[in-house]
Parts: C-alpha cells; structure tokens; sequence
C-alpha cells in the first residue's frame, strides 16, 4: 500500500498506538527500566533507522535530571502480557514508545503513576517527535525477552549458590563424606559445572580457614 509522504509521520504514531494492545498488571519500575536500558542499547548502535533526537530523548527518561543522585527514570506503562515472544516484543515495545509520545501513563519516583504528558513535563523533557520510519524502529525488537531472560538467569545463579551451601550444611549434619566432590572423581566426567561445584562445596566442607567441626 502506497502512503503518500505528507502521512508518513502520521503513519509512526499510529503503528505505535495500534500495537500498544497488551493486557495485565504493569511491569515493575525496576523491570521497565530494563527494557528502556536495552532498547537505547540497540537503537544507539546506528542500525534501527532511528534519529539522534529519538535516541536522546530515550536517553534523557532514562537518566532524568538526577535529584539526590536518583535518576528520573521516565517510566511507560508497559503492561505484562501481549509479547508473542517470537518475532519481536512488539506490543511491550509499542507501550514503551506510547509513553514517551506523552500518551498512556508513565511512573517516576518523582511523580509516582501519572498522565504520561504530566511526567514528561515534571522532568523537563518533551514528548517524542517522530519521523519516517521510526515508528517501527521503536517496537521492533526482543528486549523484554532479553531483559527478563537475564534477570532470570541472574536470579538462577544465585539460587544455584545458595543451593551449593545447603547441599554443605545438609551434608555436615549428615556426617557424610565429601570425597566424592575429590577434584580427580569429577575429572573422569569433566563437566565444567560439575567441577565448580564440587569445588565449592570443597571450600564449604574443608577450607584451610573453615575446617570443619563435624567432619
């Protein structure tokens, strides 16, 4: 379908607000700040067709005029289902963008929940002007997946920590043994996580500093 060129920037906000579907509680602030962090981190590598004064006003929500050294956070609402996860977050991202066109609403710790035109003003920042294309440079994308799968993967490594020292102590209280973890057993299979494990629960049951008591 041809747009004539006078409907080009028209066509952007509307690509944006007829995305903008999603449904749910909202994410998080801390959740959302994510999302925000790695969408400038890709649109800032200069592929997406996006331009400097787009990028900087993304920027600038993130960052804020830091008051008491905590940053604005200009904030969308960006409600927790609607991403098909597959070929790119586009409702997550639509609501994301929506709120910095000055539409729909948008949090700050300044501000808390508000008119998103409201919270942009607070923050002395103004509401997006788009160009030709930007519109689905703005929603195109898998940065909540990403976002939420790091997290994910952060919260599982440390879980997989605290999982180490109660596999020691359960250990400790049993009076089992530890030469299992033996550093020459886990070669016979070397699996890396395997090995770090074992390694760790070494420390925990026999360190030089911590003997231990019970063994």
């Amino acid at each position: 379908m041809f747009v004539p060129l006078a409907r080009h920037r028209e066509l952007q906000y509307n690509l944006i607000r007829s995305h903008a579907a999603g449904v749910g509680t909202p994410l998080s602030p801390e959740k959302t700040r994510m999302l925000l962090a790695l969408r400038i981190n890709v649109l800032a590598k200069g592929h997406s067709g996006i331009s400097l004064n787009t990028l900087n006003t993304l920027i600038a929500a993130f960052n804020g005029h830091v008051e008491v050294n905590i940053p604005a956070s200009c904030l969308s609402m960006v409600p927790e289902q609607g991403s098909v996860g597959a070929s790119g977050d586009l409702a997550p991202l639509a609501h994301l963008a929506l709120g910095l066109l000055g539409e729909g609403e948008m949090w700050s710790p300044k501000t808390g929940w508000e008119n998103a035109n409201k919270v942009l003003e607070a923050h002395d920042l103004k509401p997006l002007k788009l160009s030709a294309k930007e519109g689905i440079a703005l929603i195109n994308g898998t940065q909540l997946i990403t976002s939420l799968g790091a997290e994910a993967v952060e919260r599982a490594y440390i879980i997989a920590l605290q999982a180490d020292v109660v596999a020691a102590l359960t250990l400790e209280v049993l009076k089992g043994t530890s030469r299992a973890f033996d550093s020459d057993v886990q070669l016979i299979r070397p699996h890396k996580g395997q090995i770090e494990v074992a390694r760790r629960l070494r420390a925990l049951l026999h360190s030089e500093m911590y003997p231990s008591q019970i063994a």
